[in-house]
């Protein structure tokens, strides 16, 4: 009898997700700022699929700490005149520093993971994981902040693990250190998201966005300078292209956040599995497996559900 109530309850959750794709895309084509939003997330999603290639490239040469300081240092000289400016104003004072260390370290660990994974095992695999980071933050919000989650919601994570299953399949191929540095980074990113939450209620974007340039860099240098490689000049135009396709990739993450809602825009950010899995196909001749594009699909709509219950229960308070 639980099986079947279970069924009904995975089966009209499904059915939810189809009529929530359809009033998609009625919104979509009927709102000039969720079009915006879209195309925001869509350039983003590129950015961060031609940044991997850079990665994967550069390992070849670079240690994984090396590449996240690169990342770093090369992100904050560029936003470095807007801080200033920014702190000029005195918006940037702060009660809540341990909490912007916290974020940092999470962010950092996330990174120096994900990094590490992309240079070693198929990036359209790694992008097609990191799809569970919604799924870890509503789980996290609802031990950590005391939110809520009905039982689609639960379902719908259920989907997801399961798809993580898909495309890892544990007991038929082994399970690489990659592959759980890239699981570690959905953790720390999910951790990551829940830190930017409770900083939201008292700081503004532009603090959070300082804080988390500014420590970043300090906490980067020590492990970069323990395995140190002079860069090579031929090498410098891929490095500065990886800072600035990373940096664009978030502002114009924000950019999309801020044109239309999260419930429309987030579905573009798929857009990262082809995009990533194209350029990896031209550079490395690299082709995810059909299990990838399972698993794949059952995260991301898992997470789209999710996102889209999260929405209309805003509506209703």
């Amino acid at each position: 009898m639980d099986l079947v109530w279970f069924g009904i309850r995975a089966f009209n959750s499904f059915d939810s997700l189809l009529e929530a794709k359809v009033s998609l895309v009625r919104e979509v084509l009927d709102n000039r700022n969720a079009v915006k939003g879209a195309l925001w997330m869509c350039a983003a999603s590129i950015m961060i699929a031609i940044s991997a290639s850079c990665i994967r490239e550069l390992s070849q040469t670079y240690n994984t700490f090396q590449l996240v300081f690169f990342r770093s240092a090369i992100g904050l000289l560029l936003l470095s005149p807007w801080m200033l400016k920014t702190a000029k104003r005195g918006k940037l004072s702060t009660t809540r520093f341990p909490l912007y260390v916290l974020r940092t370290a999470l962010s950092y660990t996330g990174m120096v993971c994900v990094f590490f994974a992309l240079a070693r095992m198929p990036i359209g695999e790694v992008y097609a994981l990191l799809f569970l980071v919604p799924i870890i933050t509503i789980v996290m919000a609802v031990f950590l902040l005391n939110e809520k989650a009905g039982i689609e919601a639960w379902v719908a994570c259920g989907i997801a693990f399961i798809g993580a299953l898909v495309i890892l399949r544990p007991g038929v191929i082994a399970i690489s250190i990659a592959a759980i540095a890239v699981l570690v980074t959905a953790v720390t990113y999910a951790g990551t998201n829940i830190c930017i939450k409770a900083l939201s209620k008292t700081d503004s974007p532009a603090q959070i966005t300082f804080y988390g340039q500014l420590l970043a860099l300090p906490l980067s240098l020590g492990p970069a300078l323990y395995f140190w490689k002079m860069p090579l000049f031929s090498d410098l135009p891929m490095i500065l292209a990886l800072g600035t396709l990373q940096l664009l990739a978030g502002l114009f993450h924000a950019y999309s956040v801020r044109a239309a809602d999260a419930r429309i825009v987030q579905p573009f950010n798929f857009v990262r599995l082809p995009a990533s899995v194209l350029f990896a196909f031209i550079f490395f001749s690299e082709l995810p497996s059909p299990w990838t594009w399972l698993g794949a699909g059952m995260i991301f709509a898992s997470s789209y559900y999710v996102l889209h219950k999260e929405a209309e229960s805003r509506k209703k308070i």
